[in-house]
């Protein structure tokens, strides 16, 4: 990996703009107190560019930036803030706060940022030294990370083949059985994890008939990264708009997957197997841990019948 990276992937942003703890590894960080926020020009400053670029990412990604936290604050919520004055005039307010801190924003009010979002400006800022540094110390998490699951798997053989030697040196069959079991267990966990998703990536998940289970992976993939399911579905198209040119919402209302074509549903389903790699997670398991939403409403129905058939034969033998 490199940490240009980061500008072209959203899901290696989605997934790292927790870490904005490396923003003060990089630089000082100057919050606006009690707010704890940055504005548009402070955030700017920070990453020493001009603050019409910062506004143009802004416009060009504001469904991230919005869901980091970005938004509009007026005069009265910094009125409210302690060890703060406020200097007016017709148009625009100044606060100087005890730090040295001044901010003039207009009556209107003025945007700010939070931790989240001043971090994923930098995931998206091309030509900033500050913003380079900040994905570089992002991408040494993201290779920390994945060294340490590579390491856990490697000990884990590791004591598995131990068990083994340990068991032929003591001379018991039984013992050399077990521990042979479990080390080919192993090993036939990661085979098979492997085949199922290289089978996924091969478009063998689902045929055109199973669109219900789309749903239910997306929803499972939601659930166990912790995003919100719409904007997993708003990541599935957008990522079809960027890499195929299908633009899905300009067909029609929603339910938007409805729109899809026969002939595109290859596309779709390469698309959500690369999301569910990129969020380390295995297609196929995010598919076979679901049940499509009719089959539960056909349960819930069959449910609901033998409930009903239940209660009418007590009251029989009553």
């Amino acid at each position: 990996m490199v940490e240009t990276q980061f500008i072209d992937d959203r899901r290696l942003r989605d997934n790292s703009v927790g870490h904005y703890e490396v923003l003060e590894k990089v630089k000082k960080l100057l919050l606006i107190p009690s707010f704890e926020m940055m504005t548009l020009k402070q955030v700017a400053d920070y990453y020493e560019v001009e603050p019409h670029t910062v506004e143009m990412i802004c416009s060009r990604n504001s469904d991230e930036l919005n869901s980091d936290g970005v938004c509009r604050k007026k005069v009265k919520d910094f009125l409210n803030s302690q060890h703060v004055r406020a200097e007016k005039s017709s148009y625009t307010t100044t606060f100087v706060y005890d730090n040295g801190l001044n901010i003039t924003m207009s009556n209107g009010g003025l945007k700010v940022f939070p931790r989240r979002a001043i971090l994923r400006v930098g995931m998206l800022l091309r030509d900033s030294e500050i913003a380079k540094e900040v994905r570089t110390q992002l991408l040494n998490i993201e290779e920390k990370v994945s060294d340490e699951t590579k390491t856990h798997d490697i000990d884990e053989e590791q004591s598995l083949m131990l068990s083994v030697g340990m068991a032929v040196a003591s001379g018991d069959a039984t013992a050399v059985a077990v521990a042979s079991a479990k080390l080919v267990e192993f090993k036939n966990r990661h085979i098979k994890k492997l085949e199922n998703d290289n089978k996924a990536l091969a478009e063998g998940i689902l045929e055109w008939k199973d669109r219900n289970k789309l749903n239910a992976g997306i929803r499972k993939l939601a659930s166990v990264t912790g995003i919100h399911f719409s904007k997993m579905w708003n990541e599935l198209y957008k990522n079809l708009q960027y890499k195929y040119g299908i633009c899905i919402k300009q067909r029609g209302g929603t339910p938007y997957i409805q729109w899809i074509e026969e002939s595109e549903w290859d596309d779709v389903m390469k698309t959500f197997c690369a999301m569910c790699e990129a969020y380390k997670q295995s297609p196929t398991e995010m598919l076979q841990q679901t049940t499509p939403l009719q089959n539960l409403k056909q349960n819930d129905k069959l449910k609901g019948m033998a409930a009903l058939n239940d209660l009418k034969a007590r009251r029989i033998s009553v």
